[in-house]
């Protein structure tokens, strides 16, 4: 004759130590939350976060249609880690000689007199004890829309990836790039 244990037997039965199974399960799924939304983000969904900007910019019209390259309004992306914003003499090389009137182009056109720099939000937002350098994707022959997804299809620019660390590490791999932790935190 077997021994035979049954699924009862296995539960504690003193108050203690159930206490203490619940908790060290409740703790491992905390735990096991955090490490997935660590390195993949939120679980369920991508958050689309699009912020309302000072001015209406179609980057759909401008990258898209007028075909401008990303890169000759985000002059800093090529030379830094930040790619930056255009100036207001990069907005008006174009728009001085424009003829077309808009709501978004006068306030530009104020902007531009007074030489008030425009109050763009951010879309994307890295933490503090991440590194990125703009400069070393392009080097290295990445196209903006790996990351930021379709811009020139966009009327308003939005999230369409979420840079968590799942992102950058999948990205590292499969381009077989190094993946210590230097790479990116300093």
């Amino acid at each position: 004759m077997g021994y035979s244990r049954t699924t009862a037997s296995l539960i504690p039965t003193s108050i203690t130590a159930r206490l203490i199974m619940v908790l060290v399960i409740f703790i491992g799924g905390v735990l096991t939350y955090k490490v997935v939304y660590f390195y993949n983000g939120p679980i369920l969904s991508l958050s689309t976060f699009t912020p309302e900007q000072p001015i209406a910019f179609s980057h759909k019209l401008h990258a898209g249609d007028m075909k401008v390259p990303c890169q000759y309004c985000h002059t800093y992306a090529r030379r830094s880690e930040m790619a930056g914003v255009p100036s207001l003499k990069t907005c008006d090389n174009c728009h001085a000689n424009l003829t077309k009137q808009s709501p978004a182009i006068t306030a530009l056109k104020k902007n531009i007199e007074t030489n008030t720099p425009i109050e763009w939000n951010r879309v994307y937002d890295l933490p503090d004890h991440v590194w990125f350098s703009h400069k070393r994707h392009i080097k290295k022959g990445f196209a903006c829309q790996e990351c930021h997804g379709p811009v020139e299809t966009m009327e308003v620019v939005g999230k369409v990836n979420e840079h968590k660390m799942g992102f950058c590490l999948n990205c590292h791999q499969d381009n077989k790039a190094p993946t210590d932790c230097y790479t990116c935190h300093s």
